[in-house]
C-alpha cells in the first residue's frame, strides 16, 4: 500500500502543522493543494511563507498553487457555486498528482483533520486486506477550543481510504453508500464503513484563529445572514454551556474532552 494524501487549504493554516505530523508517518507523499484567492475572491498573503517553511521541515513533498474560477451573479457578487466546483477540481488534483508519484491509495484532507495513530494504522492493514476500493468513518467535531466537543454526535461521514484506479475520479452522485460531503466523493465500488469503534476523525473544525474567514470562504455557505449569526455566536462564546452554532445555523451541545493531539493555536 502506498499512500499518498493531498490536503486542500485556503485558510486555517494554523491547523495544518497538527495534522502533517499526524499522518507524516504513514504517507508515502504528500501534496497541498492550496490558494490564495479564496473560491468567493478573497486573499489570504500568510499562507505560502507557512507552507514553504513546512515542505522545508520535510512535512510536505509537493505544493501546488491553484487558481480558482469564479462564477458570477448578474449582481457582480460570486456564486456561491464556485466553492463546490473549486474543491472538487483541488481534490481532483491532488489525486492525479498522488498517482503520478506512484501512489495506488488516496486521501484527500482538509487542513483540520487528524487521526488515532493506533486506528489509523489497523484501519490501513484492514483495508488493504478486504481489498476494498473506498471507505469512510464517522467523525468528532470540535468547536471554539480543541476539548470542546459537539454533542450529538454529528451523523455524516468522512472518507477514508481511495483505491487509485485508472477511471478513479471526482464526481458528485445522489444515491451514495454514505451521507458525506459532495465534493470528496468517487465511485464507491467495494465500500467499507467502519464503525466509531474502529476508527473516527478528529476534525478541528472550529478551532480557528479567524473564524470570519472560514465563514466567509466556505463550499458550504450560501447565506450571509446566518454566516453573520454564525460568527457573533463564535465571537461571543464563553464557556461550554453555550453550545455551539455552525455553518447552515446548525444547533449543537458541547461537553469538555482531553486535548488529544496538544493542539495550542
Amino acid at each position: 500500500m502506498k499512500l499518498g494524501i493531498s490536503y486542500n487549504i485556503f485558510d486555517g493554516e494554523e491547523m495544518l502543522p497538527f495534522a502533517l505530523k499526524n499522518l507524516r508517518p504513514f504517507a508515502d507523499f504528500i501534496v497541498v493543494v492550496y490558494q490564495t484567492t479564496s473560491n468567493f475572491g478573497n486573499e489570504n498573503p500568510n499562507l505560502l511563507p507557512v507552507l514553504e517553511k513546512l515542505k522545508k521541515e520535510g512535512l510536505i513533498d509537493k505544493l501546488f498553487c491553484y487558481e480558482p474560477n469564479l462564477i458570477y451573479n448578474e449582481n457582480k457578487s460570486v456564486n456561491w457555486k464556485s466553492g463546490t466546483l473549486n474543491e472538487i477540481e483541488k481534490r481532483e488534483i491532488g489525486l492525479k498528482i498522488c498517482r503520478a508519484n506512484g501512489c495506488d491509495t488516496y486521501m484527500t484532507l482538509d487542513c483540520d483533520e487528524l487521526y488515532d495513530p493506533d486506528e489509523f494504522r489497523w484501519a490501513m492493514f484492514d483495508f488493504q486486506q478486504g481489498g476494498y476500493d473506498t471507505s469512510f468513518t464517522n467523525l468528532l467535531t470540535y468547536y471554539k477550543l480543541p476539548t470542546m466537543e459537539l454533542t450529538p454526535y454529528e451523523t455524516w461521514y468522512q472518507p477514508l481510504f481511495y483505491k487509485i484506479k485508472k477511471d478513479t475520479k471526482f464526481e458528485m452522485f445522489e444515491n451514495y453508500p454514505v451521507f458525506t460531503d459532495r465534493t470528496k466523493m468517487v465511485k464507491a465500488g467495494h465500500t467499507r464503513v467502519y464503525s466509531r469503534k474502529e476508527i473516527q476523525q478528529y476534525h478541528y473544525a472550529y478551532v480557528r484563529h479567524n473564524l470570519l474567514s472560514k465563514v466567509l470562504n466556505s463550499s458550504a455557505q450560501s447565506d450571509v445572514q446566518n454566516a453573520e449569526l454564525v460568527l457573533e455566536r463564535y465571537e461571543n462564546w464563553k464557556s461550554v454551556e453555550d453550545g455551539a452554532c455552525l455553518i447552515g445555523k446548525q444547533e449543537f451541545g458541547l461537553k469538555e474532552v482531553p486535548n488529544k493531539f496538544n493542539i495550542s493555536i
